[in-house]
């Protein structure tokens, strides 16, 4: 993990990054290029939005500096040996702002840069920034979070600048990439691009994490729909074929964010896919309902990507303060209930405590 690192390799192509953690592997390349896996259980842990805090339209901080936002979870971000989120906005202490602020649904996020410590103690290991709020203060917001990440030594993805990062933690190489559905990330909506980036990782690298910013937003979009989303007459992607598609070039694991609320999970082909993990530190933005469901999923999977076992640890936002402990599991029970609605022929059971086994 990023708080305590041990070997570092960072590479990032078109800009990337890498860091360490506790899993052992030894991987070489055979004659066909493809590598050979020779990997014990890992464990990756992954969260939806992260927001800590904005300076517009007008300053909403966290208290403390931010410095008590992960303080129920980040044991468990800690203790896997991978850890990845999605960065929902800028690290940048000044921007020209690129959306108006009349418009009904335009929002903008800078978090300030020093804000990047939070996520290193946190233990975050890549964040992606395929989202629409990426370019929220044009392409210098955009440089300004790709370096104040990779100086952080948190490896990012998902922009042409950043296609993807490779980090080696502790002797296992880990490739990462991430896509939205905004001409200005890599899309989801672009196959040949998504088969190129997968399929390149998979040649390199021992684990393919992939993430991506996908479907509607809001309490009526929890369902995972069949075929194209549009929302507010833009193009979501096609979530299904998407994630499906990543696993068929070699993604190990793919976890998506966007709806703002937790959707369901799928074990594809032996490999876990989940489809929408919300929201989960998003300072300042509103908490109703499913969209102050935070969930912290960690997947155990063995040398070949394939999904051991796993728990979905459950956290409210109540308000400005970060994801909690959530009592009641709500955010599990969520997911287990949305699952078996979604998923013909669920390969999964997700237990009241969030435990996943599989069928």
């Amino acid at each position: 993990m990023t708080a305590a690192v041990a070997v570092v390799l960072i590479s990032c192509t078109g800009g990337n990054s890498g860091n360490s953690s506790k899993a052992a592997a030894d991987s070489t390349a055979s004659a066909g290029g493809e590598r050979q896996r020779v990997i014990d259980t890992i464990t990756i842990a992954m969260t939806g939005d992260v927001m800590l805090g904005s300076k517009y339209p007008k300053p909403c901080l966290p208290v403390n500096e931010g410095k008590e936002i992960f303080i129920d979870c980040d044991s468990i971000i800690r203790s896997a040996d991978v850890a990845c989120g999605n960065l929902e906005g800028v690290l940048a202490d000044s921007g020209r702002l690129r959306k108006s602020l009349n418009g009904k649904l335009s929002f903008s996020f800078m978090m300030p840069t020093k804000s990047v410590q939070l996520l290193v103690d946190a233990g975050f290991d890549f964040m992606g920034i395929a989202n629409n709020h990426i370019y929220d203060f044009w392409e210098e917001g955009t440089l300004s979070t790709i370096k104040t990440l990779k100086d952080a030594g948190i490896g990012v993805a998902g922009t042409k600048e950043c296609e993807t990062s490779i980090r080696d933690i502790k002797g296992v190489k880990y490739g990462f990439c991430a896509f939205g559905h905004e001409d200005y990330s890599l899309k989801t909506q672009d196959t040949a691009t998504v088969r190129r980036i997968v399929q390149q990782l998979r040649k390199q690298v021992d684990i393919v994490i992939v993430c991506f910013h996908g479907g509607g937003e809001g309490t009526a979009m929890r369902h995972v729909p069949y075929g194209t989303e549009i929302f507010h007459g833009w193009d979501r992607g096609d979530v299904r074929q998407f994630a499906h598609l990543a696993v068929d070039c070699g993604a190990d694991i793919v976890y998506g964010h966007g709806p703002h609320v937790p959707r369901a999970m799928e074990l594809y082909k032996d490999h876990l896919i989940a489809y929408s993990l919300g929201n989960f530190a998003t300072i300042g933005m509103g908490t109703a309902a499913q969209v102050g469901y935070a969930p912290l999923l960690v997947a155990r999977i063995d040398g070949n990507g394939k999904l051991v076992d796993g728990k979905i640890h459950s956290f409210r936002q109540p308000g400005r303060i970060g994801p909690r402990r959530d009592a009641s599991n709500s955010a599990a029970r969520e997911i287990w209930a949305l699952t078996q609605e979604d998923i013909k022929d669920n390969k999964l059971n997700i237990a009241d405590d969030g435990t996943i086994t599989r069928k």
